[in-house]
This record gives C-alpha cells, structure tokens and sequence, in this order.
C-alpha cells in the first residue's frame, strides 16, 4: 500500500506532464526530383511582413516562449536558411510573421534582427524576423 502512494502521484504527474497542444506553420517543399519553373510575372506580390518574439535562455536552455509553434524556411536543398533548427525564437517569430499572411504560397525572408539582453546565468532574445509575401497567380 505505501508503494502505491509513492507510484499513483508520480503517474498522475507524467499524464500531467505529458498533456499538450503543438501548433505548426510551414511552407511545403517539394521532393528532389520535382522541378517548378516560375519566375516573377508567375507571382503577386502580397506585402511585407515582420514577425516578433521574445525567447529566454538560462544557462543556455530555451525555456518561456511559445515552444509549440514551429516554422521553417527551407532553400531548394531542403536545409535552412542560414539558421539553426533548433531556434525557438527564430521559429517563433516566422510563425507569427507566416500567420498575418495565411494566404501566402511563397515567403521570401528577408532579414533577422536579434536584440539581445545578457542576463545573470542567461540572455534574453528579442527577434524581429522580415519577410516578403507572395502568392502564384491562376493560370
């Protein structure tokens, strides 16, 4: 009976720990061997948009923020655009930036600016991320 005790809080916990909700933004790619010729005259431009976020490190873990919201920007090869994956706040701040424009085929980023706060045993990221929209015209 004393095991129980001990045992039946610890599951409710992982149950607890384990509940969650993921929100994802992204901009599909296509596979190796398919090929899209399109040039300027094949697109609309829509605006230009900024995306924010603030993120927190402590000893250089992630913590705070929206750390269920992802987006990325992937080139022709498939890898990112000259940022790590596993940026929170640049995720972030393109997914906010990706949901003012929901009807966008094609994002192209253009800059990211990074303010950071040096904090004791942390730092504090603040991003602005830039990025044009543009959507394919019909045919």
């Amino acid at each position: 009976m004393k095991k129980f005790k001990i045992i039946l809080p610890i599951l409710v916990a992982i149950l607890f720990l384990g509940s969650c909700t993921i929100y994802k933004t992204s901009v599909p790619q296509s596979g190796v061997h398919t090929q899209i010729n399109v040039n300027l005259n094949d697109m609309q431009y829509l605006k230009e948009v900024t995306g924010t976020a603030v993120q927190s490190y402590v000893v250089g873990i992630a913590y705070g923020g929206e750390k269920h919201k992802k987006a990325a920007v992937s080139n022709v090869s498939g890898s990112l655009i000259g940022v790590n994956l596993n940026n929170r706040g640049y995720n972030n701040a393109l997914y906010n930036a990706l949901q003012k424009l929901p009807d966008a085929d094609f994002i192209m980023p253009i800059n990211m600016q990074v303010k950071s706060d040096r904090l004791f045993l942390g730092r504090q990221d603040s991003i602005i991320v830039r990025v044009k929209a543009f959507k394919l015209k019909a045919q």
